[in-house]
């Protein structure tokens, strides 16, 4: 597993418990690896697409004004262009 573990108790439903593997043989292995794969599936889960039309034609204004915002700013740079925005060159 890893090398910085931390013990952690939960409930889990009988007809769950009665489906893990017994104590011993692999129980948190099969825990950590549900919970990981559980993770990774919402992480990709994230990108957002569009079902409507206005969504749709959103999305297609973002991509179209994706060139006038490529590279995109550091955070200095941002804060840079803000303060001279607003009238404060130091």
């Amino acid at each position: 597993m890893t090398e910085n573990t931390i013990l952690i108790s939960v409930k889990v439903p009988a007809r769950i418990a009665a489906k893990l593997p017994v104590a011993g043989n692999g129980r948190s292995r099969f825990i950590v690896e549900a919970i990981e794969e559980k993770a990774a599936r919402k992480q990709q889960a994230k990108e957002w697409r569009p079902v409507s039309a206005r969504g749709k034609r959103l999305a297609a204004l973002l991509a179209k004004g994706r060139s006038e915002r490529a590279p995109l700013l550091s955070e200095s740079e941002i804060e840079a262009e803000l303060s001279k925005r607003k009238g404060r060159q130091f």
